[in-house]
């Protein structure tokens, strides 16, 4: 074979070389295709992940808000609740007259003019009728058929006040005292109570005995006690089981009273 030929074939090869190893355009182009899909994907990706992660802290967020405001919501209605259960009101708006016993001989007696009621009286009697009038607290002993009054005063809405008889029915009247010059004074009736029977003062015995034993809780010692004679309140039991002196400390003791009522017999 000539070398001339040889030749020729040996650069024919060389360039087929050339031409595999050398990429053309056309695989350039596509190659950056695929890259550009790629990045587009990822970011869309991460724009898909940023958009859902927004939209679950707005979520936290908005159930957040949502238990504050229903928990708001339950604390306003207890403490609604707790005020509504401890403030009580001032008055009721009722004209009303409550009797009650506290003990045999003291009473306490609480009452209310409602605002309608006001009206009437001072359209009545004229605008200064409260000013001009003492309020009164008429007693009506029902069992011994006596009455005696409490001169009482606007400031007050209960009263306590003492009894001499226990175990007998009681009923309060409220009244206005109007006084005028060189005439009796006048009363205006307002509103009456209810009726109770005061608790009795007396000893009672289940059977008829001539002693009894008495335990001193500071000593712890028993003494017998002659009954014999009749007991007919605690103040003769005190008489028998301590000294004078022991009786006036007793006696300095005493229960919340407007004091001891003169009584104004029928």
């Amino acid at each position: 074979m000539p070398r001339k030929t040889k030749e020729k074939e040996n650069l024919i090869k060389e360039k087929d070389i050339k031409k595999v190893k050398k990429p053309t355009s056309k695989n350039k182009t596509s190659k950056e295709k695929e890259k550009a899909s790629v990045n587009k994907v990822s970011k869309s990706k991460e724009k898909t992940a940023v958009k859902a992660k927004k939209t679950s802290t707005k979520k936290l967020d908005t159930k957040k808000e949502t238990t504050a405001k229903t928990n708001k919501k339950t604390q306003k209605k207890k403490n609604e609740f707790l005020t509504e259960y401890y403030d009580l009101p001032f008055n009721y708006n009722k004209t009303v007259v409550k009797l009650l016993a506290q003990t045999p001989e003291t009473l306490f007696v609480y009452w209310e003019i409602s605002e309608d009621d006001k009206t009437i009286f001072k359209q009545k009697y004229g605008d200064n009728f409260f000013e001009t009038t003492v309020p009164v607290l008429k007693v009506h002993n029902k069992t011994m058929d006596y009455t005696f009054e409490i001169e009482i005063n606007d400031f007050a809405n209960c009263w306590y006040f003492n009894v001499n008889d226990s175990k007998c029915e009681y009923e309060i009247e409220l009244d206005r005292k109007l006084y005028k010059q060189n005439e009796e004074p006048q009363y205006i009736y307002i509103s009456n109570s209810n009726n109770i029977e005061t608790p009795n003062d007396h000893i009672l015995f289940e059977q008829n005995l001539s002693t009894v034993q008495l335990k001193n809780i500071k000593t712890n010692k028993i003494k017998n006690v002659d009954i014999s004679k009749k007991m007919y309140n605690i103040e003769s039991l005190y008489k028998i089981l301590y000294t004078k002196e022991e009786l006036k400390n007793l006696e300095n003791i005493s229960n919340p009273t407007s004091g001891n009522p003169t009584s104004t017999f029928k």
